[in-house]
């Protein structure tokens, strides 16, 4: 035994040294153990967004708007990003970590992960709770959820800003969202299997187990990442950082840029269109075209090979230098085509038609949100990457939740109105696919290529640094 104990041993000395003398692997192997925490909220979030969703309104029958409602909260929510991402900017500031942020935010994520299956159990016919209290404790599950995943979120993003050179942030961005995606994939995979026989314990069992897992890689990613010295300061090997305003302050100085406010603008309209689908994609596949539980579980997948497909080739573009701009435009062009398929397989009960609509949605969201990504950060200096970040985050995560909520109210009312369940969710991708091509209208009127280009958007706080009598704001 101890022979067999030292051979491990001085094999991994090897391997330890061998990663050592080969830079780019060792570079390689840090981002993907960072990436990790990506993986592990994949996979914790398929079985809310791809299983959850479809037994609650297809087998429960519970209204799409309440599901889309409790789905969305976390959603509106998310100006708690801009305040967690600026105290985080603060902390950074004085020398300290933003891991404790990071912590706050995975505990809270973990917790509502852990129960938000037994919105099954509050919400099924079988429940002897009144309707009203079981929405209110559902509700509240998902508000823990909610404002968990806003601070792990952008405090996390933030610390990736930290430690990634400005040049690596293309292939480093790529590579996360990846990690994200493949997650989603292995999750709907490994949980359409296992649900064959389904049952909701047995549902309530594999979206805990998904906690679980989320919370174990979360650890393992981001242990060790920010060293802290014996006085408490941060080990850092980058220059000092600072932050010279209060919250309102940088708030006001973002708005009063117009390029700013104008790509804002452009980043909530595709947002909104491409999230209208995420409540309602699995209902769709199994009310209109009858497939079952299963099958639209891994519909998820598929819609996950598509995102990463978009996601590769945006981070490949952007390392050789392509403009985030025009991928957002090839996003939104690409994901509009996927809306228009979905609508002619809605026509046709094609299934097969209907499973390329949702490549080409996924497809045009992998490269919709790796440019928007890469596009911030490029305009976000070190000293504010968490409210920058934060910022962002809160426009995607409000056009996320109305483009939610909206469509599941969108398709509820018009099924209550017309009793056509096919034309109730055909209405719902019809505007997305207007959202989309308004999207782009805006993009071309208000030129913002071009503006980029001349350096007129940019970040408010671009060379700063550079003026004397600075004063950090605590």
């Amino acid at each position: 035994m101890a022979t067999g104990t030292q051979r491990l041993a001085g094999l991994a000395q090897r391997v330890g040294a061998w990663v050592s003398d080969h830079q780019a692997i060792r570079w390689w192997l840090s981002v993907l153990r960072l990436g990790l925490f990506q993986l592990g909220m994949g996979i914790a979030l398929a079985p809310i967004t791809g299983t959850l969703n479809r037994v609650l309104i297809g087998d429960l029958y519970v209204p799409a708007a309440i599901v889309a409602s409790l789905m969305a909260i976390h959603y509106f929510v998310s100006p708690v990003r801009a305040i967690f991402g600026y105290q985080s900017d603060v902390h950074r500031a004085k020398g300290r970590w933003r891991t404790p942020y990071v912590v706050l935010g995975a505990v809270l994520t973990y917790g509502g992960l852990a129960t938000a299956p037994f919105s099954l159990i509050l919400l099924g016919p079988d429940s002897s709770m009144p309707f009203a209290v079981a929405l209110v404790v559902c509700a509240a599950i998902f508000l823990a959820y909610g404002i968990g995943v806003n601070i792990v979120e952008t405090t996390y993003l933030a610390l990736v800003s930290d430690i990634t050179p400005p040049r690596e942030r293309g292939k480093v961005l790529a590579v996360l969202w990846m990690m994200l995606v493949v997650g989603t994939i292995v999750s709907s995979i490994i949980v359409g299997a296992i649900l064959e026989n389904y049952s909701p314990v047995l549902l309530i069992q594999v979206m805990q187990g998904s906690a679980v897992v989320f919370a174990v890689l979360t650890a393992i990613s981001l242990l060790g990442r920010e060293r802290l010295r014996a006085d408490g300061t941060l080990v850092s090997h980058t220059d000092e950082i600072r932050v010279r305003l209060t919250l309102v302050e940088q708030l006001r100085v973002v708005w009063q840029q117009p390029g700013l406010r104008a790509l804002f603008v452009v980043l909530f309209g595709g947002t909104l269109a491409l999230a209208t689908h995420d409540v309602l994609l699995e209902p769709y596949g199994g009310q209109v075209l009858g497939m079952s539980v299963a099958a639209t579980t891994r519909l998820t997948a598929l819609w996950g090979v598509a995102m990463i497909t978009g996601i590769t080739v945006a981070g490949l573009l952007l390392w050789r230098g392509q403009s985030p701009i025009s991928l957002i435009i090839g996003g939104c062009a690409v994901g509009a085509l996927g809306f228009l398929v979905v609508i002619a397989a809605g026509g046709s009960l094609d299934v097969t038609v209907f499973r390329g609509g949702v490549v080409f949605i996924g497809i045009g969201r992998g490269l919709f949100i790796v440019a928007s990504v890469a596009l911030i950060m490029t305009l976000a200096d070190r000293a504010h990457a968490g409210l920058f970040i934060g910022l962002w985050g809160v426009t995607q995560a409000l056009a996320q939740g109305f483009g939610t909520v909206g469509g599941g109210l969108a398709r509820d009312i018009v099924q209550l109105q017309t009793g056509s369940i096919l034309l109730g969710y055909t209405v719902v991708y019809a505007t997305s696919l207007v959202i989309l091509l308004i999207t782009l209208g805006l993009i071309a009127a208000l030129r913002l290529g071009r503006q980029l280009r001349e350096g007129t958007v940019r970040s408010p706080w671009s060379g700063l640094q550079d003026l004397p009598g600075d004063q950090i704001l605590f």
